[in-house]
């Protein structure tokens, strides 16, 4: 369930802040969407998960864990997410 609702809300506010910007709209919602949702687990032996970038500020904050441990997802993600958008950009240019 809270995952759910964490997606929920997640959408709601990149919609919100891409809707700023009319020129970029998808690709500034698709990198928000997927820097707010992309999971990583809270310990190394644990199954629990959370979001990637607000357990990073955690472990900084409260914490004092400097790692960059809980970034590993979001360092595969975006990097994977701007590929896939350039390709899909250029083969509509080409295709289309």
């Amino acid at each position: 369930m809270f995952w759910f609702i964490y997606f929920l809300s997640s959408v709601l506010m990149s919609f919100f802040i891409a809707r700023l910007s009319k020129e970029y709209y998808l690709p500034l919602f698709t990198l928000l969407l997927v820097f707010f949702v992309t999971p990583t687990p809270i310990d190394p032996q644990g199954l629990n998960y959370a979001p990637s970038f607000f357990t990073f500020l955690f472990n900084i904050i409260f914490q004092e864990d400097f790692t960059a441990r809980a970034l590993r997802p979001l360092f595969l993600t975006l990097p994977l997410t701007v590929i896939f958008f350039l390709l899909h950009k250029f083969f509509k240019r080409k295709l289309f």
